[in-house]
């Protein structure tokens, strides 16, 4: 914290129904407060710790807003029929000499969520920029999942009581809907994991075909976390199209 950084940014400014009506892209400096975990973030804005309210009190009202948006971005998600597959990602635990001590279940808390939320939406801003500009974009896409897979998946989900159309355009919504049904029962993760197989891979290329399990016409990784060759060439190309070093988009 209290340290200046280099940055390329999105600002964007959201509609009550989540829709991104303006945005900026910039080459500019940063100056952070704080140097925040997910887990203080969550305590903050989800279960409203009053003692780490308290410690962060002049951030307090800035970390309640990005709940704020958070939720109206991913309620759009969910009307559009994004697939959220809420799996437990694994964390290695190492001894202070590098050996693995063990590997656990991570949370995916509220915090962990409003990021991924935001960082999806200035990834859209990026490619729609770009294409905007008819720039040279590398897109992040995922195609649907495949006819053959979809067969052995329908007769799985059969066996279970849950039904996917057939005959019908595949829609991720569709998919979307039997998670939810499944959410409250013990066969959540088995199903979760099964559907999340069919899947196809995402990948990166420059032939645009959207991205399914999202539910978007267009994506590319401008924030990826960790820093993939793909995120430096969209931020380049967003570089030489907009010149972003004289100012605003």
């Amino acid at each position: 914290p209290h340290v200046d950084r280099l940055v390329q940014s999105c600002l964007m400014e959201v509609d009550p129904r989540g829709t991104v009506v303006r945005y900026e892209l910039h080459d500019g400096v940063i100056h952070s407060h704080a140097r925040m975990t997910y887990t203080d973030v969550n305590a903050i804005v989800a279960d409203r710790d009053p003692v780490l309210r308290e410690r962060y009190a002049p951030l307090v009202p800035l970390f309640d807003l990005m709940h704020e948006v958070f939720e109206v971005l991913q309620s759009r998600r969910h009307r559009r029929g994004s697939i959220d597959f809420d799996l437990p990602e694994t964390e290695v635990v190492l001894s202070e000499y590098g050996d693995i001590e063990a590997i656990v279940a991570s949370e995916r808390n509220v915090a962990h969520r409003l990021i991924e939320e935001f960082m999806i939406t200035a990834n859209v801003a990026a490619a729609t920029a770009l294409e905007a500009k008819r720039a040279p974009v590398v897109y992040r896409v995922h195609a649907e999942p495949a006819r053959d897979k979809l067969d052995p998946l329908r007769e799985f989900l059969g066996s279970l009581g849950y039904s996917l159309a057939k005959g019908q355009v595949l829609k991720p919504s569709m998919f979307t809907r039997i998670l939810e049904k499944a959410a409250a029962t013990g066969e959540a993760e088995l199903i979760s994991t099964v559907i999340l197989r069919t899947q196809a891979q995402a990948v990166y290329q420059p032939d645009n075909i959207g991205h399914f399990g999202l539910a978007l016409v267009r994506y590319a990784h401008f924030t990826s976390p960790i820093r993939r060759y793909a995120d430096l060439l969209v931020h380049r190309s967003l570089v030489r199209a907009y010149d972003l070093g004289d100012g605003p988009l």
